[in-house]
């Protein structure tokens, strides 16, 4: 009994702290944590159900992993594939990244700056032919089982585009234009950033969407954790080509799920939004002046 109490004391000393289990007795996020885990049994399991997408008529239905928008307005970004992307020191570029939360009022994004952002972010990168005789595009971040299950749509204020929601197709490597108008003030309405971060400023936003199924067919409850990983790394390539065009980026996670999603056209449940990206051009650096 003395032993069991001695052990409660410890355990009642470090709940006293700042973490412990009494922060997340009642958490979904650690239940589906745990839930998630995978034992040896659950990876022979998952194994079997991943043979099934060998399949022809599996590979054949699950190399187009993009949406598309037909009779849409669109904008050309094609054009600058042979355009030189920027010429950078990558380490000193990582170095130099940090979140831009002002930015230059009414800069105008190019359409140059466009396709780099999008492109080298969520493009495709190349295509192969699967055994079944089918081409097969893959993008320059990593996606599990090649599915990429995000969307991405983007928001311009200031750009050489008119004002309004954009959706990218990376096949074509367009815009497609699904509403026409200057939604700053919806925006506004929708993220929680200011006045940490003045939206008023910004050239516009990108918000990455996920789409459940697309990888949840393959790899189950486990899916949604690969998503997340692939929403992060859309992410940290985009604020790294926003550095090296010069610009300024800012990842914001709080806003209204649901009213995003709605200004999306999205249903929030089979698709839903992930990420926001605030993004215009840095502010000058001042001058030092040295007094003679």
């Amino acid at each position: 009994m003395k032993r069991i109490s001695t052990a409660q004391q410890s355990l009642d000393t470090i709940e006293r702290g700042m973490y412990g289990a009494k922060n997340l007795k009642d958490s979904l996020a650690l239940l589906y944590h745990q839930n998630t885990k995978l034992t040896k049994f659950d990876q022979i399991k998952l194994s079997h159900s991943i043979r099934g997408f060998f399949s022809p008529y599996v590979t054949q239905r699950a190399v187009q992993p993009y949406k598309i928008y037909p009779g849409t307005k669109t904008v050309a970004l094609a054009d600058y594939r042979d355009v030189p992307a920027p010429a950078v020191d990558f380490v000193n570029l990582v170095r130099s990244r940090q979140s831009t939360r002002n930015y230059e009022p009414g800069y105008q994004l190019s359409l140059y700056e466009l396709f780099v952002l999008l492109n080298y972010s969520y493009g495709v990168s190349r295509q192969e032919q699967t055994p079944e005789g089918t081409n097969m595009s893959f993008r320059y971040i990593p996606s599990p089982g090649g599915l990429y299950p995000l969307e991405i749509y983007v928001v311009l204020f200031d750009s050489h585009v008119a004002p309004g929601l954009y959706h990218f197709r990376p096949d074509t490597l367009e815009l497609e234009c699904l509403k026409e108008g200057d939604f700053r003030a919806e925006m506004k309405q929708h993220i929680q950033a200011e006045p940490y971060i003045n939206i008023n400023a910004a050239s516009g936003l990108v918000i990455t969407t996920g789409i459940f199924e697309r990888v949840m067919i393959k790899y189950g409850e486990r899916g949604y954790r690969f998503m997340l990983h692939e929403s992060g790394f859309v992410g940290q390539m985009m604020t790294l080509l926003n550095e090296a065009l010069g610009l300024g980026s800012c990842m914001v996670g709080g806003y209204d799920d649901q009213k995003i999603n709605r200004f999306l056209g999205v249903n929030g449940v089979f698709e839903t939004v992930q990420n926001i990206l605030i993004l215009g051009k840095k502010l000058p650096t001042p001058a030092c002046h040295v007094d003679n």
